[in-house]
């Protein structure tokens, strides 16, 4: 009997004391497999998990060996299928300014150890569009070939150009340059007329088409015109391009209407417009007239009389009344004594002098 509660004590220490493993977790697939810095992108996780709570649920994009990493947004939580959003700025901070990353997804949860996907997840920066060149080409002709631009170009695998009438003209040959160029030839013998977008598709299956970088096919139908002037050695614009000096016959035009324009220096230009018809040769002639310089004459201006004033002092002719005696006595002057005084005096003098 001592030996059986001895027995039982130990199992009953060793549950205490041994800690239960833990449910385990397996990820047996992961959609998608790259996510683009333009948008936010959608996990599906599918595999083996036993979660009892989606509140502790962390899934993570983890760079290796770095503290580098990204929490996603849960959606759902199953037994075999978990759906977690990464927001387009989780996915930006996490590639950084890198034109490609690979980082690690991640599940953490108390009810499972942590589980790592074996394969990599790629970051990639958005792939966008800006410019092709040329705009456009003939239909029924062959190696046409365009240059685009814009970014993320670096593992583009395909061009073609879309519409939505015509169905699709696909490449003949494509050639990555850098992350901002690549060339593709098209070969447009019997393609229809009309404005196709351009697309391009990378090594994921990402398809980029852009409405407003369009390529234009036209018709193989051309025309020429012939162009001379009086007097001659003129230089001729078709749609405001130099062409040459006259005479020149211009040929291998689109047929359509162009602004013919014909200068020389020291005459006035001679402009027209211009109809090109498929298989004709259309011939101008421009006769150039001399500029007149206008002279404009500068008017003479009248002499301007100033008008002065004189004074004019007239002589009075007529007698100025004499005045009658006034009844007034005039008093004497002191001078007029002095005077006498002194005529005396004088007198004198001049006797003693004798």
């Amino acid at each position: 009997m001592k030996t059986i509660s001895i027995v039982l004590s130990l199992l009953v220490l060793l549950l205490i004391t041994v800690p239960v493993a833990a449910d385990s977790a397996s990820i047996s697939e992961v959609t998608p497999k790259v996510a683009y810095t333009d948008s936010s992108v959608t996990f599906t996780i599918t595999g083996d998990f036993n979660i009892t709570s989606q509140s502790s649920l962390v899934i993570k994009l983890m760079k290796s060996g770095s503290d580098i990493n990204e929490t996603a947004t849960i959606n759902s939580v199953s037994a075999s299928q978990i759906v977690c959003i990464f927001s387009r700025s989780k996915i930006s901070d996490s590639l950084g300014s890198n034109t490609e990353a690979s980082r690690k997804l991640v599940i953490t949860s108390p009810d499972i150890p942590d589980t790592v996907y074996g394969t990599d997840i790629t970051l990639r920066p958005a792939i966008t569009l800006s410019s092709v060149n040329p705009t456009k080409a003939r239909t029924n002709t062959d190696d046409v070939e365009i240059a685009i631009t814009g970014s993320g170009l670096s593992e583009i695998t395909d061009v073609y150009l879309h519409n939505s009438d015509e169905g699709n003209i696909t490449k003949k040959d494509i050639d990555v340059k850098s992350a901002t160029k690549v060339n593709a030839t098209f070969d447009l013998d019997d393609k229809e007329l009309g404005k196709y977008e351009v697309c391009v598709k990378d090594d994921f299956g990402k398809i980029v088409c852009d409405d407003d970088v369009e390529f234009e096919v036209t018709s193989d139908a051309v025309g020429a015109i012939e162009v001379s002037s009086s007097p001659s050695e003129a230089t001729v614009y078709l749609d405001g391009v130099s062409k040459g000096k006259t005479p020149v016959t211009l040929n291998d035009l689109d047929v359509g209407t162009y602004k013919l324009m014909v200068k020389k220096d020291g005459y006035a230009d001679w402009m027209r417009s211009v109809k090109v018809t498929s298989g004709k040769t259309e011939s101008f002639s421009a006769n150039l007239e001399v500029k007149t310089t206008a002279t404009t004459a500068t008017p003479i201006s009248a002499p301007t009389t100033i008008p002065t004033s004189i004074k004019v002092t007239r002589k009075q002719t007529s007698a100025t009344p004499t005045p009658w005696p006034s009844d007034t006595p005039t008093p004497a002057s002191p001078l007029d004594a002095l005077v006498i005084v002194g005529g005396i005096g004088l007198a004198l003098i001049a006797l003693r002098r004798k």
